[in-house]
């Protein structure tokens, strides 16, 4: 291959011009005839005449010479004008050539040709400057050596196939790594040469660097990747049209706002068409031409007015708001405001005695509109090391001043600094990031001091050639809270739904007791009878107990979270009632706790609340795993696990265990998964339709109690956890009621209040068994005069805590003015927390809940009359 200069004119020169040869002008061959003519004509003439051929001969000969003389000056004036010519065609020739060396030297590109062969005969010295070196180490000897160097074979072969039938083509693509390592990529185009004889001679063509368009090509596309997934994760709604009103990027947030035009929302489509499609679908409820009113909406789309506020398909209230761009384009925003104006509604319906409160709730709206319309979420690029780029609504979420600028008080500083317990969320970030895409919710902690809740999105990025973390950040602070109350609003449409299967199931019990309760009535004098009927009766109240404390766990109205001797199998047996209501009618629940000899035996002290609730959640996650259906079991067992399970779990103790496992027939869990399911806020749920904190709870359940959870087996389909909680011994039977007696050896004075006559009968039965004396009142103040009238000669109070005229809490109160030593023990079918916290926080208070038992009642008041 020739990469000289030497050759570049001949590159450019032409075959040789042929020999132009003098012809003889016309008339001349005439002229030279007639002369032979007239000569012969004298001899002819003169042939007769004696001395005639001398003369006659003498004529012949001038006009030959004549002819001769004329031809030899015609041929050399020609000869000098060919000379001409050529000297002419020379210095063009010379012009053509310099011009095209200087074209080739001045230019970016390189030039070169190869025979018919493709075999290179000329390269342009360009290419081995560009290349640092010679160019066959690069592209080889022959034209169809760049096959290796043009990437995919099947865009290859389109070039190859046009080569070997010596077709020109444009713009071949190869790309290879540079002596400096720098990736490199070039592309040629040619054109074929024929001979005179239409022979294929070779291809003459030209090169061009291409690295900074590819290069340029690729951080676009990479730019534009970061915008869409900025604009994917914020909660409004976005739509970008062009100058010409064509969409040009929507994000799902808007599509799902418009359900009725989602398929129309693609790039491409214009504006009067989505609006035409809106119209024809329900969107235009007036009458008259469409198309007017489709114009009317064109000419308000473009004219960028105030926000306005609507109600659009999807029935939700939006603020809406559209923005010209600055290429003549239209950015237009939705805001959800559905809450704000169901708060403007509710102040509305205000009277006029809250004026005050309405002018402080509209100066707080005013307020909470600000927030709104500013709609912050942030976009950070952080290296692992430091913050490198921040805009300005990042720097207000993470309360910086903006004096210099967008984000100048974030650029160059530690992420951390920003976080609440920020070391342990970078290493997070950095961890998810390597993985791929990921959410999590954490604090912000401002320089104030003070704390918002972002979400954060975190996906893996290049900044300036490095790895770095690109960081959505999106103040929640408002958002939870609202959903705070709507789960909680949620929670309650769930325990209204399992209200008619609790029902039942308290229909059945009730038939029971009165069942039993009239058989017993109808031969009072058979014992045998009347104590079957008395036993069965006892059976199905201590049922309906059971039935109301797990409604009572479910609903959190459990006085106290400490543990206790926990009969697991009546408790599962138990969790029928609440999931036939949360599960769908494709779902078959399959409960395996019948076995007495095992399952009878199944004891632990665990918090029955936090145990129930982990059970709902594990039963919860199998639902959700088939959507299809299928079959949902809940088993359970008392075994001694093998040594590997000691071996992964070093901190639990050999012995007995009480296992709960809840298997389904769903979709399982992937491998790669399976060892994050337990980490806080992890789910593969979509945004909205999962916390992440279900599996952290049960987990947390599983410690608390001194046991553990597994998900067991490796396969593709369905998954099973298992709940292992310590085997306990299960408490000892009450033989009998021991006499309640005080100091003195007598038995104790009780002044009993309860409003309900069947309770307080039942009460006062099982207290005077145990030799109490007995004083009752239907209420607190009929309570007072009791006390009044007997002096006040009480050892204890047994008081319900609601009750009519006067409820507990206030007798007590009542009662502490008379006597502040006097020990109450209340009694309530359902306190929160906070409730029993108040009424047991003075000395000599107990609180025991509805319904209790003979035995535990007394246990009860002697336990407070020995304090």
């Amino acid at each position: 291959m020739d990469v000289s200069n030497a050759d570049e004119t001949a590159a450019v020169a032409g075959p040789s011009a042929p020999v132009r040869r003098p012809t003889l002008p016309a008339g001349l061959p005439g002229l030279v005839g007639g002369a032979v003519g007239i000569g012969s004509a004298v001899v002819m003439a003169a042939a007769g005449l004696t001395g005639g051929i001398v003369t006659g001969t003498l004529a012949a000969v001038g006009g030959l010479a004549l002819w001769s003389a004329w031809r030899d000056r015609r041929a050399a004036a020609s000869l000098a004008s060919s000379r001409d010519e050529l000297r002419r065609a020379e210095d063009g020739l010379a012009a053509l050539q310099a011009r095209s060396r200087d074209f080739i030297a001045a230019s970016s590109d390189w030039f070169w040709e190869t025979d018919s062969d493709h075999r290179y005969l000329y390269v342009s010295k360009r290419l081995g400057d560009i290349l640092g070196g010679d160019p066959r180490s690069v592209f080889g000897d022959s034209l169809l050596a760049l096959g290796a160097l043009a990437g995919a074979e099947a865009n290859w072969g389109e070039y190859r196939r046009d080569i070997e039938a010596g077709r020109p083509f444009r713009d071949l693509e190869v790309g290879f790594t540079g002596r400096d390592g720098r990736s490199l990529v070039f592309r040629v185009s040619a054109v074929p040469v024929f001979g005179d004889d239409g022979a294929f001679r070779g291809y003459r063509g030209c090169g061009v660097d291409a690295t900074a368009e590819t290069q340029a090509l690729v951080e676009a596309r990479f730019m534009q990747a970061v915008v869409h997934d900025a604009i994917d994760s914020i909660s409004e709604g976005f739509v970008l049209f062009s100058a010409d009103g064509r969409l040009l990027m929507c994000n799902e947030r808007y599509r799902q706002a418009y359900p009725t035009i989602a398929d129309q929302l693609t790039p491409g489509r214009s504006f009067a068409d989505i609006l035409r499609a809106a119209a024809e679908r329900g969107g235009y409820g007036g009458e008259g031409d469409i198309g007017a009113w489709v114009e009317q909406r064109l000419t308000r789309h473009l004219q960028h007015s105030t926000p306005v506020d609507g109600r659009l398909s999807d029935g939700r209230w939006y603020r809406i708001s559209e923005h010209a761009t600055g290429a003549g384009g239209v950015v237009k925003l939705l805001m959800d405001i559905t809450e704000l104006k169901r708060r403007e509604e509710e102040l509305a319906g205000q009277t006029a005695r809250l004026e005050r409160t309405v002018t402080a709730l509209q100066e707080s709206e005013r307020r909470y509109r600000q927030l709104v319309e500013l709609a912050p979420y942030g976009i950070v690029i952080w290296d692992r090391a430091a913050i490198r780029f921040a805009n300005s609504a990042a720097a207000m979420i993470l309360g910086v001043g903006q004096e210099g600028g967008e984000g100048a008080g974030l650029e160059g500083a530690a992420l951390a600094g920003f976080l609440d317990d920020g070391a342990a969320l970078e290493a997070m970030l950095a961890g998810v990031a390597d993985r791929g895409v990921s959410r999590l919710e954490c604090a912000a902690l401002r320089p104030s001091g003070e704390r918002r809740q972002l979400e954060v999105g975190a996906t893996p990025a290049m900044f300036h050639g490095e790895p770095a973390v690109l960081l959505v950040l999106n103040d929640v602070t408002d958002r939870r809270r609202v959903e705070g109350e709507l789960q909680r609003a949620q929670k309650m449409e769930a325990v209204g739904r399992m209200a008619g299967g609790i029902a039942h199931e308290f229909n059945n019990m009730l038939t029971a007791i009165g069942g039993f309760a009239r058989l017993a009535e109808r031969n009072p004098a058979d014992a045998d009878r009347v104590l079957t009927c008395v036993q069965e009766i006892a059976k199905a109240s201590e049922r309906a107990a059971a039935l109301t404390g797990q409604l009572l766990d479910f609903s959190h109205r459990r006085v106290a979270e400490e543990r206790e001797v926990v009969a697991v199998a009546p408790l599962v047996r138990d969790l029928r009632v609440f999931l036939k209501p949360l599960l769908s009618a494709g779902i078959d629940v399959v409960i395996d706790a019948s076995d007495e000899a095992t399952c009878g035996a199944a004891h632990a002290l665990v918090n029955p609340v936090t145990l129930n609730q982990a059970l709902l959640n594990l039963a919860l996650n199998a639902r959700d795993a088939m959507p299809d259906g299928g079959s949902l079991t809940i088993a359970l067992a008392v075994e001694v696990p093998d040594a590997a399970f000691f071996a992964r779990h070093r901190g639990l103790k050999p012995g007995r265990y009480v296992v709960i496992r809840v298997s389904d027939e769903g979709t399982g869990v992937p491998a790669a998964i399976r060892d994050r399911i337990w980490e806080p806020f992890f789910t593969t749920k979509e945004p909205g339709k999962g916390t992440g904190l279900g599996l952290w709870m049960v987990y947390g359940t599983a410690q608390q109690s001194g046991g553990a959870i597994e998900l067991e087996g490796e396969g593709e389909r369905g998954a099973t956890f298992a709940l292992y909680l310590p085997a306990v011994e299960p408490p000892a039977a009450p033989v009998g009621f021991d006499p309640l007696v005080v100091d003195e050896g007598e038995g104790a004075a009780i002044l009993l209040v309860e409003d309900e006559d069947s309770v307080r009968r039942y009460l006062r039965l099982t207290l005077e068994e145990a030799g109490c004396t007995v004083t009752e009142a239907a209420d607190g103040l009929e309570a007072l005069e009791r006390f009044d009238e007997a002096g006040g000669l009480f050892d204890a109070v047994v008081s319900d805590v609601s009750m009519p005229r006067m409820n507990g809490p206030d007798l007590a109160r009542a009662l502490e003015e008379r006597n502040p030593m006097l020990r109450i023990l209340f009694l309530t079918g359902y306190a929160s927390r906070e409730t029993a916290s108040g009424l047991t926080g003075p000395a000599g208070r107990q609180i025991v809940m509805k319904p209790v038992a003979p035995e535990r009642l007394l246990q009860a008041l002697r336990d407070l009359l020995a304090e």
